[in-house]
């Protein structure tokens, strides 16, 4: 064997300087990483039910911006811990000077290179959160007026995501990054039904076991809390599919996991706590020329916000449509008879430098114009953009009605269900500026790319589906053809399927129907990736009875598979919050989604009682905490109340100390 030669050996040596230089610098940012949890943290022992991590301790997060924070002195059995010892190799040197002087023999390089290796592998495999700028200005940090709240989908879309992993059809990426989901070991999310924002900050400095968990608390709009059931929040959550059979059920029935998604949904739950809705139950039978509800073709409050309609929500956006009116001043509940109008307008470039709105069309579900008005802007126009809107100087030469004449003549034409159709009709109602809570618009229903985010024009939907050419006058574009072509594609798709005209369903549903053609388990384990080997469960518990539709939705994941030995949903009905709680700690490890429902009643939140609820809260919070295994997540909601509808989420992944001395990324 030949030797090596003397630049092979000085390579060698360099390499091995260079991997002692890691090293040192990989010590001295755990050695302060730890330091700082010691100091900042209170760190709690772990019980012996199983969570205990590998060195023994759970972490805390620290709450980021807000200063640093002191342990609680009343929390006697929870002491400061010591500082653990790091591995014996990288403990031979005390100091990064020593590490670089240090002369690595051979078995000692190979040693610290895996030592090394392992590390960064044991590293990737854990789970964190990290806001966004959605996430970001959602924090209760963040000053009010400035303040935008995230949605009770947005929380739902986490949970998703962490049932089903990267396999998801629906992600939390609008507000958060959520790195190696598939990585959780369990979740466990504690819904607060009868807790408000307004609860929470009115007694702050009350909530100190939450505020040591939890490092970043959000403002979320939740659904409105008018039932008596107090199962509001936690069912909303229960709309995804809970389990491997249960989502695998919805393949085979709808085709896709997103298209059952979209069929299981309410888009108008929280666009009730948004809009000033009329809360009274409805009759939602089809309409008789529909083969599915057209509720679901409905924009959500969520997509609303991100395609850019107005909204009238709190915080920076309520600056930016401060001056919009609402359609109506108190709306009914919609239906699956709610009439459609199509509605278009047409606008000119003015001196104020946007476009503003020159021209209305409205027509009613029988292709009627209901009505149509030309419109004088507050601002000289500059440019007719005739080609595109079809206005001319001579069609303007006499017209004197403003807007603000429009928007109460809008007002008194539509019903109180009414619900908007419009191809980007997010354009028009700003050409408006005039807000609307139930709008289907043909750019999000209708898909020619398999790309979500690429939206085909209405010239080319109407000749691809109505076999129609429109747009093509040489005088521009007429509004009442573009509000009956919309109408037109609409009903269409409602007499057809969820899918039609959706390319990215339509996908989604061919890959289910040839991966079902070659193997319905390979179905199952290739849309579920994370448990190919057996299901995973989800339990239920709760101190209020479940309401039907709770019911209805374990009953049909109990169906899908009636040969399964153990139950897909674990339902527990307890007595008592405090026996909710016990259950959950009891059974959590069991599952890999628990829903922990605590109901607090009117009485809970009374001035004489409050004081001895949160209590209760930090309690109970604590202690399901500490059950939980490394790598989980822990979600707390506050659900909001009859009065505030305004709720809260703060969510934390349970970790290592030396997972959190050992990682760049702060934890949520």
């Amino acid at each position: 064997m030949h030797s090596l030669s003397s630049k092979q050996l000085a390579r060698k040596e360099k390499k091995k300087k260079k991997l002692a230089a890691l090293a040192s610098l990989v010590k001295s940012n755990d050695q302060d990483r730890i330091e700082e949890i010691m100091t900042e943290r209170t760190i709690e022992p772990s019980q012996d039910n199983g969570a205990e991590n590998d060195d023994g301790f759970t972490k805390v997060t620290h709450k980021k911006k807000q200063g640093k924070k002191k342990a609680d002195s009343s929390n006697v059995d929870e002491p400061i811990v010591k500082k653990q010892k790091t591995s014996e190799t990288l403990s031979d040197a005390t100091d990064s000077e020593e590490m670089l002087k240090l002369n690595l023999t051979e078995d000692q390089y190979k040693l610290l290179k895996k030592e090394l290796r392992e590390r960064k592998r044991a590293l990737e495999s854990v789970p964190y959160l990290r806001l966004r700028e959605a996430g970001e200005k959602a924090l209760l940090i963040v000053d009010e007026a400035q303040r935008q709240p995230l949605f009770l989908t947005d929380i739902q879309h986490l949970v998703m995501a962490a049932l089903l992993g990267r396999k998801s059809p629906c992600k939390p990426e609008r507000w958060c990054f959520f790195d190696k989901p598939d990585s959780l070991s369990h979740t466990v999310v504690v819904c607060l039904d009868g807790l408000s924002l307004f609860h929470y900050l009115s007694n702050k400095g009350k909530f100190q076991k939450l505020d040591n968990i939890f490092e970043s608390s959000l403002e979320v709009i939740m659904p409105q809390n008018v039932k008596e059931d107090g199962f509001v929040m936690a069912e909303e959550l229960i709309q995804v599919p809970m389990t491997n059979v249960q989502a695998f059920e919805y393949v085979k029935t709808h085709g896709s996991l997103e298209a059952a998604i979209e069929l299981n949904k309410d888009p108008t739950l929280i666009i009730k706590s948004i809009f000033p809705v009329e809360n009274k139950e409805v009759v939602q039978d089809l309409h008789p020329n529909d083969k599915f509800p057209r509720t679901k073709l409905l924009l959500s409050a969520l997509q609303m916000i991100e395609e850019g309609y107005p909204m009238p929500l709190r915080g920076e956006l309520s600056k930016q449509y401060n001056s919009y009116m609402l359609t109506r001043k108190q709306y009914a509940p919609v239906t699956n008879r709610s009439p459609l109008f199509g509605v278009d307008c047409e606008m000119c470039h003015t001196s104020s430098g946007v476009n503003e709105l020159t021209r209305i069309s409205i027509v009613n579900e029988n292709l009627e114009t209901v009505y149509e008005s030309m419109v004088r802007p507050d601002n000289k126009i500059i440019d007719y953009l005739t080609q595109f809107s079809g206005i001319t100087a001579e069609m303007m030469r006499t017209v004197t009605k403003r807007l603000s004449e429009v928007q109460h003549e809008v007002r008194d034409i539509l019903p109180d269900d009414a619900i908007l159709v419009g191809q980007s009709l997010n354009c028009d109602l700003n050409a408006m500026r005039m807000m609307h809570p139930y709008c289907i618009d043909t750019s999000v229903c209708f898909n020619l790319s398999g790309v979500r985010k690429s939206k085909a024009r209405l010239q080319k939907l109407a000749f691809e589906f109505l076999k129609e050419t429109i747009q093509e006058h040489a005088s521009g574009h007429d509004s009442t053809e573009d509000s009956i072509s919309c109408l037109k594609l609409v009903k269409l798709k409602l007499a057809n399927s969820l899918e039609f005209g959706d390319e990215v369903l339509i996908q989604k549903k061919r890959l289910q129907d040839i991966m079902l053609a070659a193997s319905g388990e390979a179905v199952r384990n290739n849309m579920l990736a994370h448990a190919s080997k057996r299901d995973r469960h989800t339990a239920i518990i709760t101190s209020k009875p479940l309401p039907s539709i709770v019911q209805n939705l374990i009953e049909k994941a109990e169906q899908a598979f009636p040969d399964n030995a153990v139950k897909p949903v674990r339902v527990d009905e307890v007595n008592s919050n405090k026996e909710a709680v016990r259950k959950c700690r009891e059974i959590a490890l069991e599952n890999a989604l628990t829903i922990c429902n605590l109901h607090f009643t009117p009485e809970d939140m009374l001035a004489s009682t409050f004081e001895g609820t949160v209590e209760n809260i930090n309690k109970w919070v604590a202690k399901i905490w500490k059950s939980m295994a490394h790598k989980g997540l822990l979600v707390v909601l506050m659900g909001g109340a009859k009065e505030c509808s305004t709720g809260m989420a703060n969510i934390a992944i349970k970790r290592n100390v030396a997972d959190v001395a050992s990682d760049h990324h702060l934890t949520i």
